[in-house]
């Protein structure tokens, strides 16, 4: 894998798809759905509907109607009435237009600028006729400004601190405004250079500003893209791999488009040369985020039944020294995503705390996490991972009863911005991902009793591990007053999940009793370490 999995195509298709403001139907969108497929054909990938029953190699395209039109972003400008110097341009920024704007007439639209500080007071405020700018996202002041309150449209500012404006001065982080076609609104998102510079002009008077966009809104179809590599000896179960095709980035998430493609042509491969064979069946998927993945596992109970492992590629080929953060591998909800602390840490996109309900016990976790930090080691690469916090695909997995991580970075100080171009893109990184999660599907895809037993012995270990670290933890917990209780319901906590997790191994075998003993050895070793730790915390 290391040496075959050159990044050459994933870093050819993440420049190919990047060039494009994606929004699902829309010519960019389309465009890189085809290219996709060019390269499957390429690749030896039969389209299904003409395939011979022989065929492992398929792939189809499934087409639906929109409910509304698709969007397309295509010029606009700002300048300050009185300037010489444009303030914003779509040459330079493409993301300043807000998703779902209408274009203005030909000529632009000039008009007065009307600054409110509370979004909430623009109620009180007569903005009719006057363009509204606000500090704020445009989609949640819009009804209250455009819709009730007759504003011509709106100027807005909201990059978080974590894209470090006041640094990346000519960043805007993409915005969108509800679709409505009665009022043909639009929406214009500024960088912190073109905010301060509105805001200096203000100081010194009123302000009139020029808007130009143009826009398409057209009636379109939503393309999503399946390629299978059949299994061949139990078809029917398999692991998929999920790649979101729309938002306008190179990292997020051309770069998951281009790692699945290069999968899914080195897969093929491999198999037709006979260096490897799989088993079970291998998947990619590549579509609207979340809705493709969601209709994927729900559309079809049968097929749902036999998913026994997804896996999100977004944001998978990040230059770190550039764009900050690390590679991280977001993890099925464990008591991490409950009591984060010590290494554990969640990133600035957040997560919200979850319940012993929301746990979801299973190996996969430390499995992916082991075969990443063993690439890591080989490459020199840095492999973190991070509580749940979800909002990618792989969460219409999780919510199905699939098991399912996400592979991504952050922090990414050019997250979501017009700044997220290809020189971001890291070649190396997106090999180094596509390798380590090439070489952990055909393991799993392959996994048998030898497999199971292999798993099993190390959850023992990393259960171990982590119930060291937790006593850590605890005994810092105590020191600042903390609870004794509930320093022991965290470890049994662990404890559980880990012995949960042992249980889940059977999925890899035809006939769990062949595990029965090497579970029950492990879980004893477990629970043993557990209780000898509970003891070490009450004689404090």
């Amino acid at each position: 894998m290391n040496e075959q999995f050159t990044g050459d195509l994933a870093y050819e298709t993440t420049a190919f798809v990047e060039q494009f403001w994606r929004v699902v139907g829309n010519e960019g969108f389309n465009k890189s759905i085809y290219f996709v497929e060019d390269k499957l054909k390429e690749a030896g990938y039969a389209l299904e509907s003409e395939a011979k029953p022989e065929d492992r190699f398929t792939y189809r395209i499934e087409k639906r109607p929109l409910e509304r039109p698709t969007w397309e972003s295509v010029n606009a400008s700002v300048t300050i009435i009185g300037d010489t110097k444009t303030l914003l341009k779509h040459d330079t920024n493409r993301n300043m237009i807000a998703l779902n704007s209408f274009s203005t007439p030909a000529e632009g639209i000039t008009a007065e600028v009307v600054y409110i500080d509370n979004p909430r007071n623009i109620s009180k405020v007569d903005v009719e006729g006057k363009i509204v700018f606000v500090e704020s996202s445009p989609g949640r002041v819009f009804n209250s400004a455009v819709v009730e309150g007759g504003a011509l449209g709106i100027l807005s500012y909201s990059n978080p601190d974590y894209l470090k404006p006041d640094i990346n001065v000519t960043s805007i982080q993409f915005r969108s405004i509800p679709y409505n076609e009665e009022v043909k609104g639009w929406g214009i998102a500024l960088s912190y250079e073109a905010k301060e510079a509105l805001k200096k002009a203000l100081d010194a008077g009123k302000v009139e500003v020029k808007v130009n966009i143009e826009t398409k809104i057209y009636e379109s179809e939503e393309l999503t893209i399946v390629a299978d590599i059949k299994g061949s000896k139990i078809p029917e179960e398999r692991l998929v791999f999920s790649a979101h095709v729309q938002e306008p980035g190179a990292n997020d998430n051309a770069s998951g488009v281009g790692v699945a493609l290069e999968m899914a042509k080195l897969s093929a491969e491999l198999i037709k040369n006979e260096t490897f064979d799989i088993d079970r069946t291998l998947t990619f998927l590549w579509g609207d985020e979340i809705i493709s993945t969601k209709r994927y596992v729900e559309e079809d109970s049968l097929r749902a039944k036999n998913i026994k492992w997804g896996i999100s590629l977004d944001m998978v080929g990040e230059n770190t020294e550039l764009t900050g953060g690390s590679f991280l591998i977001e993890k099925m909800p464990d008591p991490s995503a409950i009591w984060t602390r010590g290494n554990d840490k969640h990133t600035e996109w957040g997560g919200s705390k979850m319940s012993l309900d929301d746990m979801t016990p299973h190996y996969l976790n430390d499995f992916l996490i082991g075969k990443f930090k063993a690439q890591g080691a080989r490459a020199k690469w840095e492999v973190n991972v991070n509580p749940f916090e979800g909002g990618s695909d792989h969460v219409p997995f999780l919510r199905n009863g699939i098991p399912s991580v996400l592979f991504w970075h952050f922090t990414d100080q050019f997250y979501h911005t017009d700044n997220d171009r290809i020189d971001k893109v890291s070649q190396t990184t997106l090999k180094n991902v596509g390798t380590a999660g090439l070489a952990s599907a055909f393991s799993l895809l392959n996994a048998d009793e030898n497999t199971a037993k292999t798993v099993i012995l190390n959850i023992e270990k990393v259960a171990k591990e982590r119930l060291d670290e937790e006593l850590k933890q605890g005994q810092i917990a105590l020191t600042n007053g903390e609870a004794l209780s509930l320093q022991i319901e965290i470890l049994q906590t662990w404890e559980n999940w880990y012995i949960d997790a042992l249980k889940t191994t059977e999925d890899m075998v035809e006939n769990p009793e062949t595990l029965s003993d090497a579970i029950q050895n492990s879980e004893t070793v477990i629970k043993t370490h557990t209780k000898e730790l509970i003891e070490t915390l009450k004689s404090r």
